[in-house]
């Protein structure tokens, strides 16, 4: 009976105990804000990424559209070399054309019914003044533009995920984290050729 007596009052140990209950969920904790930190960073440094590419290939309109695009390429993927890409997956570069600024995005109008859609009949600013709701309209054939067009560059990245545990409980459990970001840019209006 005393040596129970005894073993009942024996303290020692009971903070290895404790700290195996804690240590997981500290764990997880302590990963995920690894995680989440890390993915908004590759967000950051993919805006500015995408900022620079526009920027680079909207300069150099002397040169031709395959190799304006390998330079815009390049300078994404120099941009996010740190963070490392899901296993087959690749970036993914979207552009679009637009002959201005007016063009390139919605006329904005109210949702009256709430579908997430313009409906007729449904208010809306007509920017253009030709008396009817005007979708984006995109110029089709073009990837990069021509000399004062607006171009929209959508940028989507396979960022991997760090601690496969924490990526299935934040549901990302195929190892993926897409990240992505957008820019609209006019190209320079006047190209100088070479002499």
């Amino acid at each position: 009976m005393r040596g129970a007596a005894r073993l009942r009052t024996d303290v020692r140990g009971v903070t290895i105990v404790e700290f195996a209950i804690i240590l997981p969920a500290m764990l997880s904790l302590i990963c995920g804000a690894i995680e989440f930190g890390h993915m908004l960073f590759a967000r950051v440094v993919l805006e500015g990424a995408v900022t620079e590419a526009a920027r680079a290939a909207t300069a150099t309109l002397e040169t031709k559209e395959s190799e304006r695009t390998a330079i815009m390429r390049a300078s994404i993927a120099k941009s996010m070399s740190d963070f490392g890409t899901a296993p087959g997956k690749s970036i993914e570069i979207v552009t679009t054309v637009y002959r201005d600024f007016s063009t390139a995005f919605p006329e904005t109008y109210t949702d009256a019914n709430g579908n997430k859609q313009y409906d007729k009949g449904e208010p809306y600013v007509d920017r253009n003044r030709n008396g009817m709701w005007d979708n984006a309209t995109p110029v089709a054939g073009n990837t990069l533009g021509g000399p004062g067009d607006v171009v929209s560059y959508t940028v989507r990245f396979p960022k991997r995920v760090l601690f496969g545990f924490v990526g299935t409980a934040i549901g990302y459990g195929a190892g993926v984290i897409p990240v992505s970001a957008s820019t609209v840019v006019r190209n320079e209006a006047v190209v100088t050729s070479a002499s």
